[in-house]
């Protein structure tokens, strides 16, 4: 999971724009009815240099919480078909709950306390993953962090100490995890150390000096710092007009604790942690936080993300570190109904996922344009609706995967999020010549179309276009003597009211996740270009994937 090395700029030249004047875009909802013209070229040969996507880029959040509504045996079978059906990817078991249980190796198996049962429980989740991974042969197909609490003692909780994270290492991890060892991703130190340590990070570093001596996480491997910020424009946070938490603390953190994170590396490598949200759902003091579908899917937000991920991954990448995103989704506050439950988020997703993999960070707007910088994952988060320990009063807004609230704890279901983690899983991770393509559009508002290409196989060349828009967008795709397939993601809205971004649901090719978290498998359209031009009509909220075949070059 290391840092891919800067690319050479040789091949910046490869992608080129095709220009479509003429026609206007209307950015209100309603306005129009009739397409944006825009175009994109694809040039059908390999990428020279380029970014790539690490196999195991995808992955959820869950926290300790929620063990038995996915992992239980109930819930087993159909979570470990959701997780197959992404084929390779990491699974994080922590966030504020890993700092508010305790292990306890002797107590009932509740949702208040972390215990064997519940280590054996995901242990259980990643052999049905994993199944026909042969421990020592690689890296598996799924692993798991495991985060365990480093924070300051209190009255109420005076175990997080050392002795804990120890105690929850060997009463608890190596057993679960005898014989599979590669499994375990990182023991992660603490949430958001941030807040938990009110800004200090003298305490901070000293603190996790003290769990370092100790040997706390051994034999796994550690992650930090798992950082938060709040949300803010990145222009306030680089001139330092807002008040930041451990933003600019990064590269002392990293100081401190790349060491004994590179010193026991496991398969998945080394990396630090960190987490993003651009927005909130409570707003009332600020609402540069409130949440809204336009706000999400704004350039302005996705700039704020660059800016983090591009600072953060070149601070790790200096040390010897991957840089991962190991919490993320829509809005902090477990979501907001309406922009993080509905088709919106699929789109703003799937961008969000590339962005993470080549950030264009807004100061400098032409440095990472080969994707030499980069995270090597993200997980998005996954939680009850208002509060810990009460799961019985539903999902988070912001789920990727529902779990089942009533006693039965039944099978987990796919929300809209999780339709853009399977159409990017299959399509680009693992692949190489990762690269934005620039889109014409004819209007002085646009570019709420989004293009990204990777080359899959020797022959194969993939173009993925996303509308973020609320207007359908008629696409003139330039890619000469190709024969092509388009998959679809497309929202869902079963109501018949024709309802696009802020619509339930989502379907990729016309098709859903079966009841058991089996996926049916893809069904393209397929075609062929005339003349080197093809076009694709996306609607709002859509986003296509195009395989291009028969190219070797």
């Amino acid at each position: 999971m290391m840092n891919r090395p800067a690319r050479s700029a040789a091949a910046a030249a490869a992608l080129a724009v095709l220009a479509c004047p003429g026609v206007s875009f209307a950015a209100s909802p309603g306005a129009a009815t009739d397409p944006v013209h825009a175009s994109v070229r694809l040039d059908p040969r390999r990428m020279v240099g380029g970014g790539s996507v690490p196999a195991h880029f995808v992955g959820f959040s869950v926290e300790w919480s929620l063990i038995e509504r996915y992992m239980g045996p109930t819930a087993r079978p159909a979570f470990a078909n959701l997780l197959g059906n992404l084929r390779t990817g990491v699974l994080r078991i922590g966030g504020s709950s890993q700092d508010v249980m305790p292990f306890d190796a002797t107590a009932d198996n509740t949702n208040e306390v972390i215990t064997p049962q519940d280590l054996a429980d995901i242990r259980a989740t990643l052999d049905a993953a994993n199944a026909g991974h042969v421990a020592g042969s690689g890296t598996p197909n799924w692993g798991v962090i495991l985060g365990t609490a480093m924070s300051p003692p209190t009255a109420q909780r005076p175990w997080r100490v050392p002795e804990h994270a120890r105690a929850f290492v060997t009463q608890g991890v190596g057993p679960a995890f005898a014989g599979a060892n590669e499994d375990v991703a990182a023991v992660s130190l603490g949430n958001e150390p941030d807040l938990a340590y009110r800004f200090d990070l003298q305490q901070y570093l000293g603190d996790f000096a003290a769990f370092s001596g100790a040997n706390a996480t051994q034999p796994y491997p550690i992650v930090t710092p798992n950082t938060s910020e709040p949300i803010a424009p990145w222009t306030s946070i680089a001139d330092r007009s807002v008040e930041t938490r451990f933003f600019w603390d990064w590269p002392a953190i990293l100081d401190a604790t790349a060491p004994a994170t590179k010193a026991n590396a496991g398969a998945f490598g080394a990396w630090a942690g960190d987490h993003f949200y651009p927005l909130a759902r409570t707003c009332t003091t600020d609402p540069y936080r409130c949440p809204t579908i336009p706000a999400l899917l704004s350039d302005e937000r996705l700039a704020n993300f660059n800016y983090q991920v591009y600072t953060h991954a070149n601070e790790a990448a200096g040390r010897g570190l991957g840089y991962r995103v190991e919490e993320l989704n829509t809005a902090a506050g477990r979501g907001a109904h309406g922009v993080s439950d509905v088709a919106a988020s699929a789109v703003w997703a799937l961008d969000t996922m590339f962005n993470a993999a080549c950030p264009q960070p807004p100061h400098a707007p032409s440095v990472n344009a080969e994707c030499g910088t980069g995270a090597v994952g993200v997980n998005f988060h996954n939680a009850e609706v208002r509060a810990f320990f009460h799961p019985e009063e539903g999902n988070g807004y912001y789920n990727a995967i529902n779990f089942d609230p009533s006693a039965a704890m039944g099978a987990p279901t796919p929300a809209p999020e999780y339709y853009a983690l399977l159409l990017f899983s299959r399509f680009a991770q693992g692949t190489s010549g990762l690269r934005p393509v620039p889109v014409a559009i004819s209007a002085p508002e646009g570019g709420q179309v989004k293009a990204w290409r990777v080359d899959g196989d020797a022959s194969e060349r993939r173009l993925f276009l996303i509308n973020k828009g609320d207007q359908p967008v008629s696409l003139d795709v330039a890619a000469p003597g190709a024969r092509y397939e388009i998959d679809r993601m497309t929202p869902d809205d079963p109501s018949g009211a024709g309802r696009t971004l802020d619509a339930p649901g989502v379907r990729i090719d016309g098709r859903v996740v079966s009841a058991d978290g089996s996926w049916p498998g893809f069904q393209p359209t397929v075609g062929t270009a005339k003349a080197g031009h093809f076009q694709v009509t996306l609607g709002a909220g859509e986003a296509v994937v195009v395989t291009l075949h028969g190219h070797d070059g």
